[in-house]
């Protein structure tokens, strides 16, 4: 009989332990589940007044060196290097058109050059200081977007050379027709108001 005591004390010291593993492990994995949902934040939103005032839009296609459409292959937040350890935004951008700017002054922040004559689908990094915390870097990866930028490169004095990289006055302007349409009659108004401006210093 002894033996038979013996096994059935066994078999239900495995039950119970096979069990309490099974429940640590349900557990274990909802609480993973929970900390990953809690890490997704949403995307940032666009400020749309740099858009629709007029004279908002304006004072940055004026302040802009370079105007761009791009799309973002990728972006992460990251503490700058400049001593303020202020987080910023970086965003690796294939180019696509070049919107105001000089082709020649722009190949100092081609990473990778596409075309010799335009420079599209060129890669380059574009830094946005003043990264926010409560919500994720817009636009995401694949989405394209219009970048102002006035031609400095980011992180200057840093003590260690960092890959050549573009500032940019804005959030990135997400890519629509209404939009595309805005910076290009803004960029043309520019353009002529600095001709007439011109044109009567010298008469």
């Amino acid at each position: 009989m002894r033996p038979s005591i013996v096994i059935v004390y066994a078999i239900a010291l495995a039950i119970v332990v096979g069990g309490e593993i099974r429940i640590r492990g349900k557990v274990r994995k909802r609480y993973s589940s929970h900390r990953r949902h809690r890490a997704v934040l949403p995307p940032c939103d666009f400020n749309e007044t740099i858009i629709n005032d007029e004279w908002s839009l304006m004072e940055a296609i004026g302040q802009s060196k370079f105007i761009f459409t791009g799309k973002v292959l990728n972006v992460k937040k990251f503490r700058s290097e400049d001593g303020s350890r202020k987080k910023s935004n970086l965003y690796t951008v294939y180019l696509r058109r070049l919107l105001k700017g000089d082709l020649s002054d722009l190949r100092t922040f081609v990473k990778l050059e596409g075309s010799q004559e335009t420079l599209s689908g060129s890669t380059l990094l574009v830094e946005r200081a003043g990264a926010r915390d409560a919500c994720a870097p817009a636009p995401r990866p694949r989405l394209s977007a219009i970048f102002l930028s006035d031609g400095a490169g980011a992180l200057a004095g840093s003590a260690r050379p960092p890959s050549p990289r573009l500032r940019i006055l804005t959030d990135p302007v997400p890519l629509t027709l209404y939009h595309l349409d805005r910076v290009n009659a803004a960029v043309k108004d520019c353009k002529e108001t600095i001709q007439i401006l011109s044109f009567t210093q010298f008469k």
